[in-house]
């Protein structure tokens, strides 16, 4: 029975994910939440994610270099805001330059430590809209360690 209800849980996430679209991968993203789920937090602290959800174990670990497409994302949103604020302010309202760049070079430096979190957690999310594939291959795959440990430890 209990193997079941884990079969049955099972299902249901992965049916998450085959449901997951691009309004849903958005917002789950800019809400720090699970792309799976939709439930349990990404981070645990300021820069460390968690390795799984605490809601449907979700595998959230990537391998080294997955996240670099967060980096274009962080930079993109920094430059597009730092630009149409300099021209908003520089071009519309008159600020003098020099009194408006000294402040776009704080914003350029604190934004991307900010929208660090944000950034990862729309690249995941997006990436498991992109590539459901790997996004189940993920869920599984964290299932069956799961399960492999359990085994491991009735054997004692």
């Amino acid at each position: 029975m209990n193997n079941k209800s884990t079969e049955e849980e099972e299902a249901v996430n992965l049916d998450d994910i085959g449901r997951l679209t691009f309004v849903r991968a958005l917002f789950r993203g800019a809400s720090l939440r699970c792309p799976a789920c939709g439930r349990g937090r990404l981070f645990r602290g300021w820069f460390s994610m968690n390795n799984e959800c605490s809601e449907c174990q979700f595998g959230i670990s990537r391998p080294p270099g997955y996240f670099l497409g967060s980096t274009y994302i962080n930079y993109g949103a920094t430059a597009f805001l730092t630009t149409a604020t300099y021209i908003t302010l520089h071009f519309g309202l008159q600020w003098p330059k020099e009194k408006l760049l000294p402040w776009m070079l704080v914003f350029c430096g604190i934004f991307p430590l900010v929208f660090f979190r944000f950034a990862r957690s729309l690249w995941l999310s997006l990436d498991c809209l992109f590539d459901r594939v790997g996004a189940s291959e993920a869920m599984s795959g964290f299932r069956r360690k799961q399960n492999d440990t359990q085994v491991e430890n009735n054997d004692d």
